[in-house]
């Protein structure tokens, strides 16, 4: 049922986990350095001439030798699969609704390498597709009710609601990147809550402009359709 009314997630989420396969045989391989410098998004990079991490960045994924790397691509790929169908099946089923899925997603996440080139520190990379991530967050918050076209006001309780428990969701990822590098040794662990910040925000307005292409919708006259 979700390839047939989703499938664009799967083949967005297919994606990462191939690409996160690539990274591991890289690294075995003793690439694992190149790999970072050339894909992450770092601000040093960007304004030195690497200007394609912005969006590279966002399909790759913390080392599987890292600590709670593995965790990385694991929790992503859930937020994808939960947060995805109910946009893949505003924008349509078709591979026009897959072409405009895949633009909301990139373009989320390009919004999220905005933030943490300006918000971010000097030398940390930050790898994953999060800032994508929550930007359907922000769009499924503006959702009014499964299956309507109608979104809910901007200033409203509903999305009120979403936008804390966003917060508190990174507040939660912080802290625990924080804990376990301490506990474990290896450091405080970061989290690019900024890409998470600007993702969050391009979703939440970039829905507004996106067509709703519902396919039970489709061959119903305008008059017929809801708004």
């Amino acid at each position: 049922m979700l390839w047939f009314e989703a499938w664009p997630v799967l083949v967005i989420t297919s994606v990462l986990w191939l690409v996160c396969a690539a990274q591991a045989i890289g690294e075995s391989l003793g690439y694992g350095d190149a790999i970072l410098t050339y894909g992450a998004l770092w601000k040093p990079g960007v304004f030195q001439g690497l200007w394609w991490t912005p969006l590279t960045h966002m399909f790759m994924h913390a080392s599987w030798q890292a600590p709670m790397g593995w965790l990385h691509i694991t929790m992503n790929s859930g937020a994808l699969i939960a947060l995805g169908p109910a946009i893949a099946q505003r924008l349509g089923r078709d591979w026009i609704g897959g072409l405009l899925f895949l633009f909301f997603f990139v373009a989320c996440g390009l919004a999220g390498a905005a933030a943490f080139v300006l918000l971010g520190p000097e030398q940390a990379p930050a790898v994953g597709a999060s800032g994508a991530i929550f930007g359907l967050w922000g769009a499924v918050a503006r959702l009014a009710a499964p299956g309507q076209a109608k979104l809910a006001p901007l200033f409203s309780r509903g999305v009120a609601r979403q936008v804390g428990s966003a917060v508190v969701s990174n507040l939660l990822v912080v802290g625990l990147g924080a804990g376990y590098g301490l506990a474990s040794g290896a450091g405080v662990i970061g989290v690019a809550w900024q890409a998470h910040l600007g993702g969050f925000v391009a979703g939440i307005l970039l829905i507004q402009v996106m067509p709703v292409r519902f396919h039970w919708l489709q061959g119903l006259p305008k008059s017929s359709q809801p708004v």
